[in-house]
Formats: structure tokens, sequence, C-alpha cells
């Protein structure tokens, strides 16, 4: 068999048979970023871990935290810090005949009318918002690893691809030197061919660049290097955006909290209603004796609401913005899903017209080779063929990603957890 068709089959069998390498090739640059694909790995533990190393996620624990917080003032009997109020009076700069007095009395602020339950409904939905806001969060988290895991596989596919033109290149310059020795090609085929290898060799070294770029993002964002050995997902049955949305049901519980905080304000008025009990003990002279009594007061705080107006509308302010969150957040949703939904219809049809193009690609590089050994063609045309024939072959490969990929999307999109 001569050289060349060896090289074609080495074209067609390498290029069909990329998915299958795994072992880490030698680079040409001297920059590793390394990652290894554990077994034991599933994408769900990637995206748990990744989430409790996310930044975000320390805002969970300052939640729970102003939560317990908001529970514990509402299960008290007194809506504050009880205080000490003391009183003394003699005459010693006066007179000096021995008169004086003392007062004591202990103040509690007491709840005003509905206060004490819209604090805890301030607690209760301050708690619900953190079940739904870390649900929100889990899947921001998750459309992020999906997007970096994605991108490494197909940054290796395109790897491996560049890796093996460049020796099929390598190869094929190899065979042309020889023939031009032999005298059956003219030396400007050998600078032909040389050149074909350099081009390679530099598609191959940008190649490796995307590759370690790939797989440091992947490794800022999970704090990690290892990668799940199965990262395709079955596509979801949902259609529709709805409330259960992940993204929509965490802003739908900050409205709420929101809401109860307007509540809260508006109860509270313009102070708390306090209650002081005490004694009180005076004496007129030395000779008089001391005369105690009782001491009840009670304050109730009443107007105001020029005062309190400006909490309550700053509260309604952000209960009105987080609405108008909540209607962009859906409306982007909806031409998410649209889109995820029309990239995945795009890509599926697409995918067929690329194995059509890779049979009818393998079969032309089998004829350009026949015919570039009879002499009947020249190398240029025979380059040209091949590049269109590798870039053939490579598309259908990279579509089979690209489409398992966008079926990760539409599940991100209509909301579901890895």
């Amino acid at each position: 068999m001569p050289v060349i068709p060896v090289i074609t089959v080495l074209i067609l069998s390498t290029l069909g048979m990329l998915s299958s390498v795994k072992a880490e090739p030698a680079y040409l640059v001297d920059h590793l970023d390394s990652v290894m694909i554990d077994p034991q790995l599933s994408l769900s533990e990637l995206v748990n871990k990744t989430l409790q190393q996310y930044p975000d996620y320390k805002l969970i624990a300052a939640l729970h935290q102003e939560s317990e917080a908001l529970n514990e003032r509402g299960t008290r009997w007194i809506a504050g810090a009880p205080s000490v109020s003391l009183y003394y009076r003699d005459d010693f700069a006066g007179s000096d005949i021995g008169a004086h007095e003392f007062e004591g009395s202990v103040q509690v602020p007491i709840w005003n009318w509905g206060q004490r339950e819209a604090g805890l409904n301030l607690a209760e939905y301050s708690q619900q918002s953190i079940t739904y806001q870390l649900k929100s969060m889990k899947l921001k988290v998750a459309g992020l690893v999906r997007q970096a895991l994605w991108q490494v596989k197909l940054a290796k596919l395109r790897h491996a691809i560049a890796e093996k033109s460049y020796h099929i290149a390598e190869q094929l310059s190899a065979t042309v030197q020889r023939r031009v020795e032999l005298g059956d090609l003219p030396r400007t085929d050998f600078l032909l061919a040389q050149s074909e290898v350099l081009q390679k060799k530099t598609d191959l070294i940008r190649a490796e660049a995307e590759l370690m770029h790939a797989r440091k993002q992947f490794s800022f964002l999970t704090q990690d290097n290892r990668l799940p050995a199965q990262i395709n997902e079955k596509q979801s049955t949902l259609t529709q955006i709805n409330n259960a949305h992940p993204g929509l049901a965490g802003i739908t519980a900050i409205i709420a909290q929101k809401k109860a905080r307007i509540a809260w304000f508006k109860a509270r008025g313009s102070g708390q209603t306090n209650i002081a009990l005490g004694g009180n003990t005076q004496r007129d002279s030395r000779t008089d004796s001391s005369v105690d009594s009782i001491v009840f007061s009670l304050s109730i705080p009443f107007g105001g609401q020029a005062y309190t107006a400006p909490l309550v509308a700053a509260a309604n302010r952000a209960f009105v913005q987080a609405e108008m969150k909540k209607a962009h957040l859906h409306r982007a949703l909806l031409a998410g899903i649209h889109e995820a939904e029309h990239e995945l219809e795009v890509e599926r049809a697409a995918q067929e017209i690329a194995m059509q193009m890779q049979a009818n690609a393998q079969e032309h590089l089998k004829m350009a080779n026949l015919s570039f050994s009879e002499g009947e063609i020249n190398l240029m045309d025979f380059l040209k063929i091949q590049a269109r024939s590798q870039r053939a072959i490579s598309n259908a490969q990279e579509s089979a990603i690209r489409l398992q990929r966008n079926i990760a999307f539409y599940n991100q999109a209509v909301g579901i957890m890895p």
C-alpha cells in the first residue's frame, strides 16, 4: 500500500476515535493546568461542592443569623430591653432641715397592637426565604459548572483534533520529502508540506492554550481539579417557566419578606408603649416620718406619622424594587428557555447534516488520496480537500458534544438541578 493511503486511513481512524482518547498528551508549550477524571465524582456532587466554595454562599449563614435574631425578638413577651430609673432629691444645698425624696422604678416596653405578630411573621418569612434563596443560588452555580464542564470538553476535543492534524501533517511532509528526493515531486511541494506542518503546529499551540484556559476557569470556579466522568444529562420534560422555578421562587420569598417588613414598621409606629412600676419615699424634715408610695406610669406614643413615614416608604421602595426584579427575571427566563429550545432544535438538525457531510468527506478524502498518488491532482489541491475533510469530520464530533451541551443548557433554563 502506498504511503499516502496509509495517511488517509490514519486521518479517518484517528479523527473518528478521538472521543476515546484519555491519556494526557505531551504539550508543546510548557504550561500545564492539570485536571483529572474522577469516576466517583458525580455532577450533582460537584455542584454541591462548588456551591459551598462559592463566595455568595457565605450569605446563607448571615441570613440564618438574621432570621434567628428576628425570631428571638418576636418570641419575647416584652418589646425591648427594660430600664431602671432612679431619682433622689434633698435640701443639702438649701435649708438643710433634713428633707429628702427618693424614687425608683423599672420601665418595661410592651408590644403595640399587632406589633408582636408582625415581628413573628417577619421572622417566619425570613426563615422561608433562606431555603428558596439557597435553591436559587444552587441553580446559578449549577449553570456556571455546566458551562465550565462543557467548555473543557469542547476544548479537549479541539485540542485532540489539532494534535492529530499536526501529526498527520508531519507524516505527509516526510512522505513528500522522500518523493521529492526520488524526483516524483518538485521541491516546491516539500516547502508547501513543510508550511502545512508549521501551520498545524501553530493551530495546536492555540488549541493547547484554549484547553488550559478552559481548565483553569473550571478550577477557579470549583476550587478543584477533578472532573466527573459522566456529565451528559437527560432532557427535562418541562416546557414552561412556572413559580416553582428556583429563581422565581427565590425572588418571591424575598418579596414576601420585604412585605412583612413594611407591616413591621407600621405596627411599630412612632415608638413603644412603656409601663413603669416603682416606689417613692419622701420626708419633709428630720422630725417627720417618711412617706412611702407606689409609683405607676404608662407612656403611650401618639401621632408621629411624619417620623415613621420615611421608614415605611423606604421599606415599600425595597418591596417594589423586588417586584420589579421578579418581573425582569421572569421575562429573562422566558427568553432563556425559548433560546435554549431553539438552540437544541437547531443543533439536532445540524447534527444530521454534519453526519452526512462526514460520510461524504471520508469518501472524498479516499478518492483525493488515490488521485494524488497517481499524480492526477497536485499537492495544493490535495491539501485543500484534506482540510475540508478534516473540518467536516471534526465538526460532526463537535456537533455531538454541542447537542449534549445544549440539553444541559435547556435543563438549566427550565430550572432543573443536576
